[in-house]
């Protein structure tokens, strides 16, 4: 071959690369992905994922950095989340590895991390919360204390929790912060979000109603209930904010209705209760009296599946950033961000809400299927199994925090 002809051909890969390069890797291939399967309506819609700064950032890849000469970058990611918290186009995910709370703004297309240094250093960050104005509740289970950042993303201050007291989620009403403890005490811990001070607390290790067993999530309705996943009793709990219980719901298996391991949990601006399961992989919806929805997610490596979730962030303040994934005739009400432990897709984003009722999808064009209910050898959590010593999975993961 001439050099002119490998002079073309490189040429011509060359615009192939920047050409690809500018399109985000994170898209679903073959097709637009909705739950539940037909004849069900689709009420939620799969949209991107994203792990670190080569989704949001449009990395070229290596055959790009080798066609062009440049030196190859040591690109950002996520390495082992667990919380997720969004506003406004901004994705902050606790990275339990990392020790830290990376940053992945889908506006201006960055990743960043913070908590590494200095008073706001983070040592195990769980789960993380953001209010309306940008301030930052992050739970950190090593330091046993709520350390707060501003919305400049700077360190601002740091609450106690009672000991003992493991925290492990938190969750935000009014002028109250809601801290969830699944140490021996089992307890909610209610503190004033300005100041810190403790006003309450509530429940005791148990399987009656009100009571824990290695609770793992908590959550609080626009209606001011607070919702549980008490995670070893197999179930989610639904109480009073000064910890009188309303009902329970739940108990281990694998059908609809039932968990094998839940974990995070959170509430949609219509009331409707979202569960994440971490031994079937899926994310289970309930309505305020615990009647079950409909379910989305499963096992998988392809996007729109789940490995080894943790926790879900709902947001409506983000929705213009991702109209580029929308089916053009879905009515999107709210997004779904699920945090996957294991696999490529980490963060993976998800739109609840509905299409006109005189549409149709067309199956040619659109990929729709119902979640696997469970992938082969993984079984319900046993009473010694904890987020501290988590047992390994049969495909090499864990699920520790």
């Amino acid at each position: 071959m001439s050099r002119n002809v490998r002079w073309s051909c490189l040429a011509a890969a060359v615009f192939l690369v920047l050409a690809t390069g500018c399109r985000s890797s994170a898209k679903s291939e073959g097709g637009l992905l909705f739950f539940p399967a037909p004849p069900d309506p689709p009420r939620v819609q799969f949209l991107t994922w994203a792990s670190g700064a080569d989704e949001l950032e449009g990395g070229r890849g290596s055959f790009a950095t080798f066609v062009l000469g440049e030196e190859p970058k040591v690109r950002q990611a996520i390495q082992k989340p667990y919380g997720i918290a969004v506003l406004d186009g901004v994705v902050y995910v606790c990275d339990t590895k990392g020790l830290s709370l990376c940053r992945l703004d889908f506006r201006a297309r960055t990743f960043g991390v913070l908590g590494t240094s200095g008073p706001g250093r983070l040592r195990k960050p769980l789960n993380v919360a953001v209010d309306k104005l940008g301030y930052k509740f992050v739970v950190d289970s090593d330091r046993r204390q709520v350390v707060v950042f501003g919305p400049d993303d700077a360190y601002v201050t740091a609450f106690d929790v009672p000991q003992p007291c493991k925290p492990v989620d938190l969750a935000l009403y009014e002028n109250e912060l809601y801290v969830l403890d699944n140490d021996d005490s089992c307890q909610i811990v209610v503190l004033d979000r300005q100041s810190g001070k403790v006003l309450r607390s509530f429940g005791e290790s148990g399987g009656g109603p009100g009571q824990f067993k290695l609770p793992n999530s908590l959550a609080i309705s626009p209606d001011g209930y607070l919702y549980v996943s008490d995670t070893h009793n197999w179930r989610i709990q639904k109480l009073t904010r000064e910890g009188k219980p309303v009902w329970s719901k739940g108990q281990p298996g694998y059908r609809i209705g039932q968990f094998g391991r839940p974990r995070g949990i959170r509430i949609g601006p219509d009331g409707v209760v979202y569960v994440v399961d971490g031994a079937t992989e899926i994310v289970q919806m309930f309505d305020a009296e615990g009647q079950t929805l409909l379910r989305f997610g499963g096992p998988g490596e392809m996007p729109g599946a789940l490995g080894l979730p943790s926790t879900l962030a709902i947001d409506s303040t983000s929705i213009p950033y991702f109209k580029q994934y929308v089916h053009e005739k879905f009515n999107v009400d709210y997004l779904l961000f699920v945090v996957s432990q294991y696999g490529a897709h980490l963060v993976s984003v998800y739109a609840f809400g509905s299409f006109p009722a005189d549409f149709k999808l067309e199956g040619a064009k659109i990929r729709s299927f119902e979640p696997a209910p469970i992938r082969e050898g993984i079984g319900p959590v046993d009473a010694s199994d904890s987020e501290d010593e988590p047992k390994p999975r049969t495909d090499g993961a864990d699920e520790g925090g």
